[in-house]
């Protein structure tokens, strides 16, 4: 039987990972891009803490994502892995503790209240991070992982966190006072990314473009989704930027609403402030579409 030469270049990689040095400092590997905004703003500038995110930021969310060599490197030469969790990284098992045995590996969502997938995912729901009050229990957990891993390094995590808490909890705010003003609450999302935001301001998602990600329905769905968008006068159909905007634009030109973007921060940049501000579009996004009183 020959075995295939990218099976060997992996295996040969792997026997070669380098275990984090004693005395290095901490190394924390983020999963992917709102992770690593949340674990940099808690850092901060934290002495001998070295912050580094696996998946690019243009990839979006690792749905059924596959570990590449590369990947495998940088898990070995980490100490702390700092992920979403609720089966957002199904790559979290074995293959990380394969690479590296003694790393810790942490699931930031853990302690946000799951909402039920509404398909594509498994059973939970894990775009926990959209809902800015879920971001800030998230940030809490990774102050608290942090802190274990570099106890002198503490206090500085506890004054970066609640200074950027700090700024969540007012953008949660920003968020529940602009919805209490909503005229419809009934929308359509191009994916199930928004059902966390919608539970904090009280809005119905009715529909979504796409049940599973890169699965277009049928054209039985897209009927049915049109109907339900005219029966239960949705104020508009939400695409995403990270997808091609063709079918909720066809969506919504049939059911005759608006077309809007709403941004779930899996892609973008990795400034301190990026989470904030992309959240703060979907605020006046969703206030043009809703509609104020």
């Amino acid at each position: 039987m020959t075995v295939p030469a990218t099976l060997i270049a992996a295996v040969l990689a792997l026997v070669s990972f380098p275990h984090p040095a004693q005395g290095a400092g901490l190394r924390v590997l983020t999963s992917f891009l709102p992770i690593d905004v949340f674990t940099r703003n808690v850092v901060g500038d934290a002495p001998g803490v070295v912050v580094e995110m696996m998946l690019p930021a243009s990839l979006g969310c690792p749905h059924d994502y596959s570990l590449s060599p590369g990947d495998m490197k940088k898990i070995a030469e980490a100490d702390l892995f700092l992920a979403n969790g609720l089966g957002m990284e199904e790559f979290t098992g074995a293959p990380v503790r394969r690479a590296n045995p003694e790393i810790r590996i942490v699931e930031t969502a853990s302690l946000v209240p799951p909402l039920r997938a509404a398909g594509g995912h498994g059973e939970i729901n894990p775009h926990t991070w959209v809902s800015p009050r879920n971001a800030i229990v998230q940030v809490r957990a990774i102050e608290k992982a942090l802190s274990a891993a570099s106890p002198e390094n503490e206090a500085v995590f506890r004054r970066n966190a609640d200074a950027y808490a700090g700024r969540l909890a007012s953008l949660a705010r920003e968020f529940v006072e602009a919805a209490g003003g909503f005229r419809n609450r009934n929308i359509v999302t191009f994916h199930n990314v928004f059902d966390y935001l919608a539970r904090d301001l009280g809005l119905a998602v009715v529909g979504y473009v796409e049940g599973t990600p890169g699965q277009e329905p049928s054209a039985g769905e897209m009927r049915d989704l049109i109907r339900t968008i005219r029966e239960k006068r949705a104020a508009a159909v939400f695409a995403e930027p990270q997808y091609p905007g063709r079918l909720a634009a066809m969506i919504a030109a049939e059911a005759g609403v608006p077309v809007l973007a709403l941004d779930p921060f899996s892609t973008g940049s990795t400034a301190p402030t990026a989470y904030e501000e992309a959240m703060r579009r979907n605020l006046r996004t969703l206030a043009e579409a809703l509609g104020t009183r």
